[in-house]
């Protein structure tokens, strides 16, 4: 026969070991970062989320999504092509571009900043980027700023033998 305040210490500790279980899982889930930039008029907005190692910009149209960048990242190539100077065919893989900022310019237009990297022959150039894309996620046009290079390092001068300054013995 079991008593009931056994039956109720049973219950007891299932409850609060469910209950643990259930926050451990929440502490593990990802916090989700979207940023929404709705269009003048609300029919279109661009969603843009930052929680992963790389950012996805959406644009949302009644109930078409397009992912923006993804599936058209070389309809940049000849933009980019103009702004390196060297033939498309040299240009390698684009990277998938990070977020800046993004502002309608019309109720069916879109002028998006990004940052992206491009290989050129065997070197990465890093580049910003600004695209104008209509409601139905097409390139409209684009404008390439490429980021500096970076400074070459300097050779390191050789100490010259002499006398040290405040440092060792002098004898």
């Amino acid at each position: 026969m079991v008593f009931a305040p056994a039956v109720f210490l049973i219950f007891m500790k299932a409850s609060c070991l469910i209950c643990l279980l259930l926050l451990g899982l929440l502490v593990l889930a990802p916090a989700v970062e979207i940023l929404q930039v709705p269009s003048p008029d609300n029919s279109n907005s661009l969603m843009v989320d930052k929680s992963g190692r790389r950012d996805v910009l959406q644009l949302r149209t009644g109930v078409k999504v397009v992912r923006l960048f993804y599936d058209d990242i070389d309809a940049l190539k000849p933009y980019l092509a103009r702004s390196f100077a060297v033939p498309a065919a040299k240009l390698g893989k684009i990277t998938l571009p990070t977020y800046k900022s993004a502002k309608w310019i019309s109720n069916a237009r879109l002028e998006v900043v990004c940052a992206g990297a491009v290989v050129v022959g065997d070197t990465d150039r890093e580049f910003d980027f600004t695209a104008v894309v209509d409601s139905s996620g097409k390139l409209l046009d684009a404008t390439i700023v490429k980021a500096p290079p970076p400074p070459k390092p300097t050779p390191k001068q050789k100490a010259t033998p002499g006398k040290s300054k405040g440092r060792g013995r002098n004898d």
